[in-house]
């Protein structure tokens, strides 16, 4: 069978929330009714046009997270696409914000978020909601459904010029990455939200799906596509997600094998949380949240 890729897929993080202005909002609002800010409204405008001017009047084919500030965001986008370049519009609800509870309490969810803070953002699990790891469980369920969409003619018609695009949220899209280009549960530790309207372009990659299919064999999503580096740079993602065998044993075990300085010879958790999310090691350049 021959392989089924848009030319891009793009992330995209929706607009400023009345919620990323204050978290008392999310105590009289579900978390997926908190809309847009007017500041998150004109972002979402101007992301329109970034990704009409990325596209260049190619199809594009929209997925979107079911929350009202992302489904207000994709509104905007779509009034600035050209006559016909909207392929279609599908609500994914495992493209959904981290799950931290249902109506919540301000002083608990800071708390919480403290502590996830000290314990690690992929592993803790909010009492009430999901961990990290839940979150990248269901991105790898609907990467394996993105994968079959690219064989529907419905979702990409023209695959030499057709293109997806994710909105979605900060922590999902990191995750997405995760899994799409095998990045460490460390690398992403070291990685921060992308700014609101913030974009992870993902570039096909012609000369080894060209040469895949003149082989007449398969390729995976991971080795069809290439994150561009001001995307990377975007969120703190190191090149290659891929672990070497040498670097599992320094970091675990310390240079050399020896037990110095690796995470293996560090008793207190917080000495790990600090390993883990060492901005110098890994990438990031702004606070995490």
């Amino acid at each position: 069978m021959i392989n089924r890729f848009p030319k891009r897929i793009i992330l995209c993080r929706h607009g400023e929330s009345k919620g990323n202005v204050s978290d008392k909002a999310y105590v009289t609002t579900p978390d997926w009714l908190i809309p847009l800010s007017a500041t998150g409204l004109a972002q979402s405008a101007q992301l329109g046009t970034r990704l009409s001017n990325l596209l260049s009047g190619e199809p594009c084919y929209f997925y979107t997270s079911p929350y009202l500030r992302t489904k207000q965001t994709l509104a905007r986008v779509l009034q600035k696409m050209g006559d016909g370049q909207t392929v279609g519009v599908r609500e994914e609800p495992r493209l959904t914000e981290q799950q931290f509870g249902n109506f919540q309490n301000v002083d608990s969810i800071r708390s919480q978020k403290s502590m996830r803070h000290n314990y690690g953002r992929f592993y803790y699990r909010f009492p009430e909601g999901e961990s990290g790891l839940d979150v990248y469980n269901r991105c790898s369920s609907f990467v394996n459904t993105l994968r079959r969409d690219f064989q529907d003619r419905d979702v990409l018609p023209c695959p030499s010029l057709g293109n997806v695009c994710l909105v979605t949220h900060g922590l999902t899209m990191r995750l997405l990455c995760m899994r799409l280009f095998q990045y460490s549960v460390t690398d992403f530790e070291r990685t921060v939200n992308a700014r609101n309207c913030g974009v992870i372009v993902l570039e096909r990659r012609d000369d080894v799906v060209g040469r895949a299919e003149g082989e007449g064999r398969a390729v995976s999503i991971t080795q069809a596509f290439a994150i561009t580096r001001e995307s990377r740079d975007l969120v703190g993602l190191p090149k290659e997600g891929r672990v070497r065998p040498r670097e599992l044993i320094k970091e675990v075990l310390g240079e050399e094998g020896r037990g110095r300085e690796g995470l293996g010879s560090m008793s207190e958790p917080g000495e790990h949380i600090k390993y883990w999310t060492d901005k110098r090691l890994g990438g990031g350049n702004k606070a995490p949240f």
